[in-house]
């Protein structure tokens, strides 16, 4: 009853305290509007500022910060004009405004030396240091934290000495040497409490929890975020408080508890985003793509993926790059996607070796030799309460030991039982090894056989295009939806007449790539100047397919062959040809100021052996200036969105071309990209892509 009569009384004296400072700082405002006084103005608005700044509300602080910088400036007031830059680079800091912050801390520095300022030209070299530390710049930020602590020893400003230090602990974490982050926290540690700063003990409290984290201990790591939790709710530190959240939500991640995660994370991206803190949203977002990619969810993996690459392209904060790019790279590998694993992979080397380097350890040995040798006096003193402690250990340890060699003799017999086991299953286990060896070796042979023979096919189709230049206008959407395609594109050129043919080949990957390649080679043959009309070119085009196959019209043999449609055109005359087997064509024909989309029918068999074969037809019309012939497979219309549950279909597709026809073919691939992309949004695309555009 007591203790709840405790948490009653504390919740009510929180509410009166947030409330008394809103309306303080109501009153503050109020002050500051009539005013006229320069000492008072100037007053007020600092305090005004660095209530919103520590309220997190960057961007009111912003506005207040501003107008006290142009009126200490317009006074010829270096002292607060020096206060008032100080606080508004730290504000752009905190919004991961970088190029500001940095600006603001130069400007700040030359008003200090030319003021011989000495406290802050130490404040703008942190600055310095805090920005380039988010920027993954260590061997800026150790030069800048170098020059800081040398100004604070001078003056004998302990507090900003140790925040420097907490700062440059920072990069020791980044760089995987725990062990010197965590002896330079406790030191800080022991001088905050001297300080009694609430606010530098909650974020030294954090960082062991983040070493902690890094060693595995991750109870102990939630113990030391749920205190600087605490005390950042006890300071009003919201968003200090929503950083907390997330570090604890990762600890919940790595124990596998990843629902408690996920709903820690997203609580977390929530305030930050409020507050528009861009440098902890890319460690949410990183997180959240992270753990959904542990329970198999990759579309929303790649989704918080990209929204944390956004944000780092927007702020220039490269630290986490190396870890975006290595889980991305691993996702597509692991999801058979290795052309996106392979460009993964390189931009991760490259992004390793944009924030690391052999001189950073090199400054940072020379930096920690130089403060490990001044704080030697309170190490000792630190030892000397261990070995106090000591004695009360060793009784402990006693006991354990006992436990542990009980334990360890069970152990003994267990191991004794496995190990018959373990010679038993020792041969099966080398021997699947063996195998398992030589699988993976040929899957990565196959695999590399495959990406080679889609670069040969691309070649290939990519010649076929060169006979399209003689149009004003061409476009061509090719999107496979593997590595190897079986939808094809072709063109020939005799004389006068252009050929143009787009096919689909049945089945997927190697089979379909197969019969593209073999289709492209099989026109070519048939396509001479004795033999031009389109419906006579699929005739024999079906003819070889079946003999080479030998496709005898059994109802169980497999019936490969193609949908495709081609067609003919006088240069001269304008005179088309079309045939189709399935796919049809489709002209947009401007008449009158009129506009229309015509279809041209195909017939409703394959270029292959079919139930009911009859010679394919062939359709003549005259083309006019202007007009726009499409043809296309079905993998656009066939598109599946996983919103509706519909395809996106033909109907659909022919709507849109209509609308989009009086822009640019350029123009118009470019939105029927967008289009599809938006269609598909986070699914899976369901087959390869070819449209083709060609305006007369």
């Amino acid at each position: 009853m007591l203790k709840k009569t405790a948490i009653l009384f504390l919740f009510i004296f929180l509410c009166f305290s947030l409330f008394s400072r809103k309306s303080n700082i109501d009153s503050l405002i109020n002050i500051l509007n009539t005013s006229d006084k320069y000492e008072q103005k100037a007053d007020l608005i600092y305090r005004i500022s660095d209530y919103y700044y520590k309220k997190n509300e960057f961007q009111k602080a912003l506005e207040y910060l501003q107008k006290g910088i142009i009126l200490s400036k317009k006074n010829k007031d270096t002292e607060n004009e020096l206060r008032f830059s100080d606080l508004n680079a730290r504000s752009y800091l905190y919004l991961s405004e970088y190029d500001k912050s940095l600006k603001g801390f130069k400007k700040m520095l030359e008003i200090a030396e030319n003021t011989d300022n000495e406290k802050y030209i130490g404040l703008a070299y942190t600055g310095y240091l805090k920005n380039y530390w988010r920027l993954g710049n260590y061997e800026k930020a150790i030069f800048y934290a170098d020059k800081a602590v040398k100004i604070f020893e001078k003056i004998n400003d302990e507090f900003n000495k140790n925040t420097v230090l907490l700062n440059f602990a920072n990069i020791y974490i980044d760089i995987k040497d725990y062990k010197s982050a965590e002896k330079t926290f406790d030191l800080i540690l022991n001088d905050s409490k001297n300080f009694n700063d609430t606010l530098l003990i909650a974020s030294i409290y954090e960082k062991k929890g983040v070493i902690n984290f890094f060693k595995s201990m991750y109870p102990l790591a939630r113990k030391y975020y749920s205190e600087a939790h605490r005390l950042y709710i006890l300071k009003g530190d919201s968003l200090s408080a929503a950083i907390q959240t997330g570090n604890i939500g990762e600890t919940y991640e790595e124990e596998k508890k990843y629902s408690k995660a996920l709903k820690l994370y997203k609580y977390a991206a929530e305030t930050e985003k409020k507050y528009n803190y861009n440098s902890g949203l890319i460690f949410l977002y990183e997180a959240l793509g992270r753990t959904y990619s542990k329970i198999g969810k990759y579309n929303k993996t790649v989704f918080y993926y990209k929204k944390a690459l956004s944000i780092i392209k927007k702020t220039g904060e490269k630290r986490e790059l190396p870890n975006i790019y290595e889980m991305l790279h691993t996702l597509y590998a692991k999801t058979g996607n290795y052309k996106k694993a392979y460009e993964f992979s390189l931009k991760l080397n490259a992004a390793k070796d944009s924030v690391s380097g052999e001189n950073v350890q090199n400054q940072i040995n020379r930096i920690k030799i130089k403060y490990e040798t001044e704080k030697t006096e309170k190490e000792n003193e630190i030892l000397r309460i261990k070995e106090a402690t000591q004695k009360k250990q060793n009784r402990k340890q006693f006991f354990i030991i006992i436990i542990i060699s009980g334990f360890l003799i069970a152990v003994i017999i267990f191991s004794v039982l496995l190990f018959r086991l373990y010679r038993k299953n020792k041969k099966i286990r080398q021997a699947l090894s063996d195998k398992n060896k030589k699988l993976s070796e040929a899957y990565f042979e196959i695999r590399h056989s495959i990406d080679y023979a889609g670069k040969i096919q691309l070649t290939m189709l990519s010649s076929y295009s060169e006979n399209l230049k003689i149009f004003p206008e061409f476009i061509i959407i090719f999107k496979p939806a593997q590595t190897l395609s079986g939808d094809f594109y072709w063109t020939k050129k005799i004389k006068d007449t252009l050929f143009v043919a787009a096919g689909d080949s049945t089945g997927h990957g190697i089979q379909s790539a197969l019969l593209s390649i073999t289709g492209m080679s099989f026109l070519n043959e048939i396509v001479t100047e004795d033999l031009i009309q389109t419906d006579i070119i699929l005739n024999k085009l079906r003819d070889k397919i079946k003999v080479l196959l030998n496709q005898t019209g059994n109802i169980t043999e497999h019936k490969d062959g193609w949908d495709m449609s081609i067609f003919s055109i006088n240069l001269t005359t304008k005179q088309l040809q079309f045939s189709g087997a399935y796919n049809s064509l489709y002209v947009i024909k401007n008449r009158k100021g009129i506009k229309t989309i015509e279809k041209y029918k195909a017939d409703r068999q394959p270029v292959a052996v079919h139930i009911k074969e009859t010679p394919f037809t062939r359709k003549n019309l005259i083309l006019k200036e202007g007009d726009i012939i499409w043809m296309f497979t079905d993998g656009f219309p066939d598109q599946y969105n996983e919103l509706n549950g519909k395809k996106y279909s033909t109907a659909r597709l022919k709507k849109l071309l209509l609308s989009i026809s009086s822009e640019p073919l350029k123009e118009q691939k470019k939105i029927l990209n967008n289009e599809f992309q938006k269609w598909k949004a986070d699914c899976e695309q369901t087959d390869d892509i070819l449209i083709t555009g060609i305006k007369i």
